[in-house]
């Protein structure tokens, strides 16, 4: 099942005068930061992923001893490489992240306990984006050990602030994730379900906390469809559609939702509108074969076999570029089409 691109945050404006995350008598996640960050979550999720990274290079300019700068920098690249099922910027990002770290344990000893709570989210944060892109593109052993490092930061945040919702974001993902894949692995460390807790956790956030509200309501709708709750999922997604119509991150659990509802005709609708937007810039070709693939299934479930058959043709057009490494990934989405497309 996709994921979507991880916890990308953000915000709106007015200038305070704290800079620097030691200055523990101030408040430091001031309306201008908050600004900012809010201003890339609404780029990101319309897949503007030029304009996000040169708002966060601005961020970083402002505030260079800050981690939120490096933290939501290194995010919305490793966004961007889910959104391109690519690993385009492994060095670049774990730079960033890197980065985070050492800024935050700088700030731990000599902050006030409202900063040492926003410092312990933003540790947190950077294992659970090192988590992803290790999920994604790397080990899934090294995936689950930073998993759990990242809820050992959230949880020493409460101890600091308890009134810092936006950690209850990273603990909801977290508590659920954990939950719902752990496999064998429940056996091995005696791991608890802990799924109701996590999507508790994630509606506290959703409603309670400063920049992870609408993260925390976009990450219910993966939970939705694992859940298989696709009515719930749909419900969603189509709200957020209309507010970031641009972006494909919301198309794809409404596409999935509708087809597992046996809903074709609006499954079939999703995919070719994320097909129109995905062969603009198709990449490695990953993603135009799954779009492709799940339009030709739907227009089959529809009996419409003529329409399917000429619509797998379009393979064709574009099979001799697509990577080996794509292929290898998509040999039976690949193989389904060529021998749809021969028929």
């Amino acid at each position: 099942m996709r994921k979507p691109a991880g916890f990308i945050l953000a915000f709106t404006a007015i200038l305070l005068s704290s800079t620097s995350p030691a200055a523990g008598t101030r408040l430091y996640m001031d309306s201008i930061r908050t600004g900012m960050l809010r201003e890339g979550q609404e780029l990101l999720f319309n897949d503007r992923f030029s304009a996000v990274d040169s708002l966060y290079d601005s961020y970083i300019e402002a505030y260079p001893d800050d981690p939120a700068g490096y933290l939501f920098k290194a995010a919305a690249l490793i966004g961007e490489m889910a959104d391109q099922e690519q690993n385009l910027y492994p060095e670049l990002s774990g730079q960033l992240l890197d980065s985070v770290e050492v800024l935050v344990t700088r700030s731990l000893d000599t902050c006030s306990n409202e900063v040492r709570a926003w410092m312990y989210l933003m540790l947190g944060h950077a294992k659970a984006y090192r988590s992803l892109w290790e999920s994604r593109f790397g080990s899934a052993f090294a995936a689950i050990k930073l998993g759990f490092a990242a809820r050992s930061a959230y949880t020493r945040g409460l101890e600091a602030d308890s009134s810092l919702y936006d950690l209850y974001f990273g603990l909801g993902c977290y508590h659920y994730w954990k939950s719902a894949r752990a496999g064998l692995l429940r056996w091995f460390r005696n791991l608890k379900n802990e799924k109701d807790k996590g999507i508790a956790e994630l509606y506290l956030a959703a409603d309670s906390s400063l920049l992870s509200r609408e993260v925390s309501r976009s990450a219910l709708i993966w939970i939705w469809l694992e859940e298989k709750e696709y009515d719930s999922a749909i419900v969603i997604s189509r709200e957020f559609l209309e507010y970031y119509p641009d972006g494909k991150s919301f198309l794809w659990p409404l596409a999935t939702a509708c087809y597992k509802l046996k809903n074709y005709e609006s499954a079939l609708e999703a995919y070719r509108r994320l097909r129109a937007r995905i062969a603009q810039a198709p990449g490695n070709f990953y993603n135009l074969i799954e779009c492709d693939h799940n339009i030709s299934r739907c227009l089959e479930k529809l009996d419409r076999r003529k329409e399917a058959r000429r619509h797998a043709q379009k393979i064709m057009t574009y099979y001799d570029v697509i990577p080996k490494s794509t292929l290898n990934r998509q040999r039976t989405k690949t193989v389904y089409l060529l021998r749809l497309a021969e028929k």
